[in-house]
């Protein structure tokens, strides 16, 4: 069996939980899937709002948040990450981008680069100009990615990752799936361990 990871890249808890993810499946065995979608999509159609948005008016759990964030950060010794001065960004592209580059079979590579550009050298890849030359620099081939970002099925793929992530119980992201139970956040992903591990 596999985990399914619910990402944008437009989180910085995306990048946060990828960190960790090589690990977490040398210790299991366990593989996971990445599966694009976007995340003002879910939550639209669950209702719920990005906590800079939804905490606005609370000063103490928006700096909490970026306390619980540099904590995880000094934690696992991620020294490269640094909040994006562009952000809340503009996925949509960056997206679809991510359905190309399994399609092309070459997603590994795409997503580390897009992920570490957002969350590591502050590039502002909701411009699509930045996005390909970040993407050209890394040497993947830009024509044939935004190809298929431009095309229906990309876009539909996209819009249907998205929808069966809310029909599946999925709020926000990083969100996980394994054998039918939910796991939300960087911050559970001991609990997903823990479970695997009573499970085998």
């Amino acid at each position: 069996m596999k985990v399914d990871f619910i990402f944008d890249v437009a989180s910085p808890n995306t990048y946060l939980a990828h960190k960790l993810i090589p690990d977490f499946e040398k210790r299991t065995g366990i593989k996971f899937n990445y599966i694009p979608c976007l995340l003002g999509g879910i939550h639209k159609l669950s209702n719920n709002q990005p906590p800079f948005i939804a905490f606005a008016d609370c000063k103490n759990k928006s700096n909490y948040q970026m306390i619980e964030i540099d904590r995880f950060v000094k934690q696992h010794n991620l020294t490269n990450y640094k909040f994006n001065s562009h952000f809340p960004p503009v996925t949509i592209q960056v997206q679809r981008g991510a359905i190309a580059a399994q399609e092309l079979k070459i997603f590994n590579e795409y997503f580390e680069c897009v992920i570490s550009a957002m969350w590591e050298k502050d590039k502002n890849i909701s411009d699509i100009e930045v996005l390909k030359e970040v993407l050209a620099d890394a040497n993947l081939d830009v024509e044939s990615i935004i190809e298929i970002v431009l095309s229906q099925a990309c876009k539909d793929k996209l819009i249907s990752n998205t929808d069966d992530a809310v029909k599946r119980g999925s709020f926000g992201v990083p969100t996980f799936f394994y054998d039918d139970q939910i796991f939300f956040g960087k911050d559970h992903l001991h609990q997903l361990e823990e479970y695997i591990n009573s499970n085998k």
